[in-house]
């Protein structure tokens, strides 16, 4: 054969195995993560009217369900969800694709947190969608696997499961779902703070003006002196950045609470905030009003959205802000 025939016959044969590769591809199953794990939520996110989240013991941990244009916690009363919370977790789970196919044996699920929550010993939460048309529930175990954007999960219902891709962060107490966000006055912004006690009791706060660094405090008794400098900036700054432990309805105070110790906070700009405390046998929970001069525009809008997120609830805080906005003039001196 020479050469020209040679290198027209190698020709024809490379063209060959070209179009019987391309078929070959054509005819493949999906590699593994190009498909996706949860294919029907995505077309129904926007029309979700509910999830269900239910943890270890077949509990139902929260019920955060659509009223209107809002979303809100069953399980607080009504209080208003983290929506940017849970409009990350969906969208994570609308976009997820199996990574690599994992265990069927539901003796092997223990080992990767995907075992029925109503399975002794199980660590999984469920997440049950409500709305008009149907998707299947899903059985959330491990997350973050291997510090990685990844987390095992399963469908319900059915045997397999997988490693998805993924960053979730699916709370497993009823706090975790609520919108934690309360007041953020920074303590640059405070004129002053009045904390009056039960027995009249009264340590007060001042500050000359936005650029000085340190609180005074006022009328400390004579022969006694602060535990350090500063101390009372701690005071000054509690209601930056407050978010809540816990939140219930007014009732939860009884018909007839007892005084309350009220902290009474005041910015540059003419808003006043006032955090009242209940020490109640079960723990000290606030509530919160917000007030500012007529002419004040700015700070008495500021006012008016305090009292309508928080007016009418009463909240538990992290411990160390509870015992900030309760503080007593001796817990500011030396012994």
């Amino acid at each position: 054969m020479s050469r020209r025939a040679l290198g027209i016959l190698l020709g024809v044969l490379a063209a060959l195995a070209l179009v019987i590769g391309l078929g070959s591809l054509a005819n493949r199953e999906p590699a593994a993560g190009t498909d996706r794990f949860l294919p029907e939520l995505a077309p129904e996110l926007a029309n979700l009217t509910g999830v269900q989240v239910t943890g270890p013991g077949d509990t139902v941990i929260a019920r955060v369900t659509r009223e209107g244009d809002r979303w809100v916690v069953q399980e607080a009363g009504g209080y208003p969800a983290d929506v940017a919370k849970l409009r990350q977790n969906l969208q994570a789970l609308a976009e997820a694709r199996r990574l690599e196919e994992k265990t069927s044996s539901p003796g092997l699920y223990d080992r990767l947190g995907v075992a029925d929550p109503g399975q002794a010993g199980s660590r999984a939460i469920r997440l049950e969608f409500q709305g008009p048309n149907p998707v299947p529930a899903v059985i959330v175990g491990d997350t973050g696997v291997n510090g990685a954007d990844a987390a095992y999960l399963r469908r319900a219902g059915e045997a397999t499961s997988w490693l998805v891709s993924g960053r979730y962060s699916f709370g497993k107490l009823v706090g975790d779902w609520l919108d934690r966000a309360l007041v953020d006055l920074p303590a640059d912004r405070v004129r002053g703070v009045t904390i009056t006690q039960p027995d009249g009791a009264v340590l007060r706060l001042t500050k000359a003006d936005a650029s000085t660094p340190d609180f005074t405090v006022a009328d400390i008794p004579k022969g006694r002196t602060l535990s350090f400098e500063g101390v009372a900036n701690g005071v000054g700054g509690a209601l930056s950045g407050l978010t809540l432990d816990g939140v219930a309805k007014r009732e939860v105070l009884g018909a007839t609470p007892p005084k309350p110790v009220v902290a009474r906070f005041e910015a540059f700009d003419g808003l006043v905030v006032e955090a009242s405390a209940w020490r109640l046998a079960d723990g000290t929970r606030f509530t919160f009003l917000a007030s500012a001069p007529a002419d004040a525009a700015e700070a008495k809008a500021a006012a008016d959205a305090i009292n309508a997120r928080l007016g009418g609830w009463v909240y538990t805080l992290p411990s160390f802000k509870a015992e900030l906005l309760t503080r007593r003039m001796d817990d500011l001196l030396q012994p």
